[in-house]
């Protein structure tokens, strides 16, 4: 039996995925609290939508919101002491 070689892509350039609805929902608010996120409370950050997302049954993107919106306004999680 023979078999014949596929060619490749050549006509045309691949182009990345760009997620669409709540999928570059999610990534963009993820990506507005990791900019407005101080680096050594990022773990806090992502425990307390955690918790939110859990004890309160939040959404994701609900989370991802309150959590900004306490960042907002002074909140930081508590960084534990080495």
């Amino acid at each position: 039996m023979e078999v014949e070689a596929v060619g490749g892509l050549t006509s045309s350039p691949r182009v990345p995925i760009q997620p669409v609805g709540i999928t570059a929902e999610l990534a963009d608010a993820r990506a507005q609290l990791r900019e407005a996120a101080p680096s050594e409370h990022w773990k806090g950050v992502q425990e307390e939508v955690s918790r939110l997302q859990f004890e309160q049954r939040m959404s994701p993107l609900a989370a991802l919101h309150t959590v900004y919106a306490k960042l907002a306004s002074g909140w930081l999680p508590h960084v534990p002491r080495s």
